[in-house]
C-alpha cells in the first residue's frame, strides 16, 4: 500500500493527539510524522488536523477517518498474528462441542502432546461453532448438522448411537427394568431440545408422548452430568459416555439404539495450514476410527 506509513503516522497522531508522541511510538522523528500526515492530506485533498502552536486537534474529516483507519490497521495486525501463530510456532487452536471436548478430545490432546512436545494445542469448548470467517481457530470438532453448508470438506469422526441409560440409584428403584418407560419416577433428560428423544420414541414407541416432558439442558455434557447425578434417563452412547458406562456411573436400560448425530471435524479456510496441523488432524482421525471400532 502506497500510503501505509502515512496511515500509521496519522492513526498514532490521532490517538495521542500529538505528533511528538506518535513519533516516539513509531521510533521516527517529529518531522517525519508531520510529513507523512501532510502527504496523506494532499492525497485525500482534505485537512486532517488543525495545527496550533503547541498542540493539534482533529478536523471533522480527521474524526471521521481515524476510527476506520485504526480498525483497518488492527485487521492487518490480526492477520499477521494469525499467520505467525499457526505457521511459525506450531500452535493449533481447536474449538469443539462441550461433550466431545471434555469426554474425548481433552485426554487425546494430552496424549498427543506427550508424543509431540514441540506442538502446542489449545482447546476451547463452544456449543455454537465460531463464525466461518473467524481467524482464531484451526480445527473445529462439532455435530455434523451444525457444520452443514461449509465450503470446506467435513471429515466424519464417529456417530453418537444413543440408548436409554440412567444412574445405578435410579435403576435400583425399578421393580421391572424392562418396564422402565412406565415409571413416572424416571424423567427424561434432554440436551438442547426434545428432538433426539422425540426421534427415539417415534421409532420404538410411536404411541407414547413421554418425550414431551423432562428437563432440557443446553448441551450434551450437562445432560450427561445430570444423568450421572440421578436426575433422569439420558440417551447415552459407548464413546462419549465410555467412562461413565465402564465405571457403572450409568447403567443401560434398553438395547434399542438410535443414531443421534455424527461428530465431524472441519479445518479453517482462513488460516495457514501448517505441517503440524495436518499431522495432528491425521492422528485425530486415526484415534476416532479406533474409538469407533472399540465401541462395536
Amino acid at each position: 500500500m502506497k500510503h501505509l506509513n502515512a496511515l500509521r503516522a496519522f492513526e498514532a497522531a490521532a490517538r495521542h493527539e500529538s505528533f511528538s508522541k506518535a513519533a516516539a511510538e513509531l521510533h521516527v522523528s517529529h518531522t517525519v510524522v508531520g510529513q507523512h500526515v501532510r502527504n496523506l492530506e494532499e492525497w485525500l485533498c482534505a485537512p486532517l488536523f488543525v495545527r496550533h502552536k503547541n498542540w493539534i486537534e482533529l478536523t471533522d474529516e480527521g474524526r471521521m477517518l481515524a476510527p476506520r483507519i485504526s480498525q483497518g490497521l488492527q485487521i492487518l495486525s490480526d492477520a499477521c498474528d494469525a499467520f505467525h501463530h499457526s505457521s511459525s510456532r506450531n500452535i493449533i487452536e481447536v474449538v469443539a462441542e462441550p461433550a466431545i471436548s471434555s469426554r474425548w478430545l481433552r485426554r487425546l490432546i494430552a496424549d498427543y502432546q506427550k508424543e509431540q512436545p514441540h506442538i502446542q494445542i489449545n482447546l476451547r469448548s463452544a456449543w455454537s461453532p465460531p463464525a466461518r470467517t473467524s481467524t482464531d481457530w484451526d480445527l473445529l470438532v462439532h455435530f455434523e448438522q451444525r457444520l452443514s453448508g461449509s465450503e470446506r470438506v467435513m471429515n466424519r469422526l464417529f456417530p453418537i448411537d444413543g440408548f436409554p441409560a440412567c444412574s445405578p440409584a435410579l435403576f435400583d428403584r425399578l421393580d421391572d427394568p424392562e418396564c422402565w418407560l412406565h415409571e413416572e419416577s424416571l424423567p427424561l433428560i434432554h440436551d438442547h431440545g426434545t428432538n433426539i428423544w422425540r426421534q427415539w420414541f417415534a421409532r420404538f414407541e410411536p404411541d407414547s408422548t413421554a418425550w414431551e416432558d423432562g428437563q432440557i439442558h443446553s448441551d450434551l455434557a450437562l445432560a450427561i452430568d445430570a444423568a450421572v447425578d440421578g436426575e433422569g434417563v439420558i440417551l447415552a452412547d459407548h464413546i462419549i459416555c465410555k467412562r461413565e458406562m465402564a465405571s457403572g456411573a450409568l447403567v443401560q436400560l434398553d438395547e434399542r439404539t438410535l443414531r443421534c448425530a455424527w461428530y465431524c471435524s472441519l479445518t479453517s479456510m482462513h488460516r495457514i495450514t501448517s505441517p503440524a496441523q495436518k499431522q495432528f488432524h491425521t492422528w485425530l482421525m486415526t484415534r476416532a476410527a479406533e474409538s469407533l471400532d472399540s465401541s462395536d
